[in-house]
């Protein structure tokens, strides 16, 4: 799946490319976690913000999504959101 975060011109900043996964990894469309894939975006974005945008847009299409996670490519090692986590971006979001 391909999310997109615009600007108030209507302009592309940043993309996101994910999928769901089973607790093994694997691709699964009925999966409980997010694989964040890849993420490119513009220069001076603020990530923060392109993030919760991310978490909000997500969600509502996988509502059953337990945790969200991704590796960074400068840096070894996997980093992730737990549900708890999610929900604290979401409660961001909505005030």
């Amino acid at each position: 799946m391909l999310t997109v975060v615009r600007n108030n011109q209507d302009r592309i900043v940043a993309a996101c490319d994910w999928w769901l996964v089973d607790e093994q990894g694997f691709w699964n469309p009925y999966g409980v976690y997010v694989y964040l894939n890849r993420l490119e975006s513009n220069p001076g974005i603020n990530l923060h913000t392109v993030r919760r945008f991310l978490v909000t847009e997500i969600s509502a299409l996988v509502p059953q999504a337990v945790g969200v996670y991704w590796e960074p490519r400068v840096q070894s090692g996997l980093r992730s959101f737990r549900r708890t986590q999610l929900s604290q971006l979401r409660q961001e979001v909505m005030a």
